[in-house]
C-alpha cells in the first residue's frame, strides 16, 4: 500500500499536511494494470486523476488529420507523475490515450472525491488545486519549447 508520505513527496500533494493527508487517504483508489493495458482512452468520458505509484506508462494522442488508430507518443510518465488531471478540471473527454508500459500501480482520485476535499478543507483543496495549475504550467512550458523547436527546424520544400 502506497504511504500517504510518499504523496506528500510528489507535486501533487507537496505541501499537504499529516492530518490532510490522514483524511485524503480513504479517498484514494488503488489499481492495479498489466504492462499494455489501456488505463484511459482518448474521447472517453473520464472523472478522475492517477497519481503513478510504480511502473511507467506511455501518453499516446491520436492526430486528428490521420487514421485515428494510429497514435503517437508524446510522453512516457514514471512514478510520482500524474495523468487524468485535465479531465478533473475541464470536464471534458479524455484527451489522449494513456498504456501501461510495464505493470503499474496508481492511486486514483475522482472529481468527486476532489469536491469532498473542497467542502470538508478548503485550504487543502486550494493547495491540491495550486499543485495541479504548477504541473500543468510546466507541462506547456514543454510544449512551447517543442513548438519552438518544431517552428525553427528547417523545411524541405516541395518547390522544384
Amino acid at each position: 500500500m502506497t504511504t500517504a508520505r510518499f504523496l506528500q513527496e510528489q507535486p501533487l500533494f507537496g505541501g499537504v499536511d499529516d492530518q490532510a493527508m490522514a483524511a485524503i487517504m480513504p479517498l484514494m483508489r488503488e489499481l492495479t494494470f498489466a504492462a499494455g493495458d489501456v488505463i484511459v482512452s482518448e474521447g472517453e468520458e473520464g472523472d478522475s486523476l492517477f497519481v503513478i505509484c510504480s511502473g511507467s506508462v506511455e501518453v499516446l494522442k491520436a492526430d486528428p488529420e490521420q487514421d485515428a488508430q494510429v497514435a503517437q507518443r508524446i510522453a512516457v510518465l514514471h512514478v510520482g507523475d500524474v495523468f487524468g488531471e485535465m479531465e478533473l478540471l475541464d470536464t471534458q473527454h479524455r484527451s489522449a490515450t494513456v498504456r501501461a508500459l510495464e505493470p503499474v500501480a496508481a492511486l486514483g482520485l475522482s472529481n468527486g472525491d476532489l469536491f469532498r476535499i473542497y467542502e470538508s478543507d478548503l485550504p487543502t483543496f486550494a493547495l491540491i488545486v495550486m499543485n495541479l495549475a504548477r504541473e500543468l504550467s510546466r507541462r506547456l512550458r514543454s510544449i512551447d519549447d517543442l513548438a519552438v523547436h518544431y517552428m525553427s527546424a528547417p523545411r524541405r520544400s516541395n518547390i522544384q
